[in-house]
């Protein structure tokens, strides 16, 4: 049975967080949280010590569930689910991950939107970086510990490129959340988010004797010195570019070819 001192609590909270939602943390004010609610101001904080314990609280459940999600799919224990889908044996590992993906964003729209574009100013404003950062060192773990295991598969050269995944993990979440998509349309957007990015890490991981006969992995060092020049010429890099003709256009019907 809820007590007064429960419903209390519950109606700061739900208060604070229409009140984050509208104006950010930064500028989200206690007194008017107060006048919201009405709950006087000096009983709200006989409940939470400041407006940043408020914010905390709300956003909770939802750093509990990212960690979560974080441990479980990186999880050393399942090093065979990972084995049958990088060697294309099973797709079950995406189905799972799309999963998790979409109750998150189901469950969590309102504190995802809070902490992705509303924490300025509070103690959680740089969550999203440590997290990454987090998650950055946990694949490490995962993946030095498979490559050891499995040492037949490839490997990624940069660890650098696990801390763009999670960037760009975030970047399409800050997307869905942004655009307010529909239900469906954030299952059909994460479920070709997850399957581009696992057919790439499924190439990376490709065994080498399983590469087409004559062909190798790609040199992105050698791609990239065949893109620029040896030097940057007197003048610097706009000298360079200037001295560039632009390309002629396509023929017509060339373009998507």
């Amino acid at each position: 049975m809820q007590t007064k001192k429960d419903y209390t609590r519950e109606e700061i909270v739900m208060t604070a967080k229409r009140e984050f939602l509208k104006n950010g943390f930064a500028k989200a004010s206690m007194r008017e949280i107060a006048k919201r609610s009405g709950i006087g101001l000096s009983n709200i904080y006989n409940y939470f010590k400041s407006k940043d314990e408020i914010f905390r609280c709300i956003v909770a459940p939802l750093i509990l569930k990212m960690k979560e999600m974080l441990l479980e799919h990186h999880n050393v224990k399942y090093h065979e689910q990972f084995l049958k889908y990088a060697s294309g044996e099973s797709d079950e590992m995406m189905t799972e991950h799309v999963q998790s993906y979409m109750e998150l964003i189901s469950h969590y729209r309102d504190e995802l939107e809070l902490i992705l574009f509303k924490a300025q100013g509070s103690s959680l404003e740089n969550f999203i970086d440590d997290y990454t950062e987090m998650c950055t060192k946990q694949v490490l773990i995962f993946m030095d510990s498979f490559s050891k295991k499995y040492p037949s598969y490839g490997t990624v050269k940069s660890s650098f490129s696990y801390h763009v995944h999670t960037v760009w993990m975030f970047g399409f979440m800050s997307e869905i959340i942004k655009h307010k998509l529909s239900p469906k349309e954030i299952e059909n957007a994460i479920e070709d988010y997850i399957h581009f990015e696992y057919i790439g890490w499924r190439k990376l991981l490709m065994p080498t004797q399983s590469l087409p006969k004559g062909s190798r992995r790609l040199n992105i060092s050698e791609y990239v010195s065949g893109l620029l020049p040896p030097s940057p010429p007197q003048g610097g890099v706009d000298t360079f570019f200037k001295s560039k003709k632009a390309p002629s256009s396509p023929p017509r019907g060339e373009l998507f070819r």
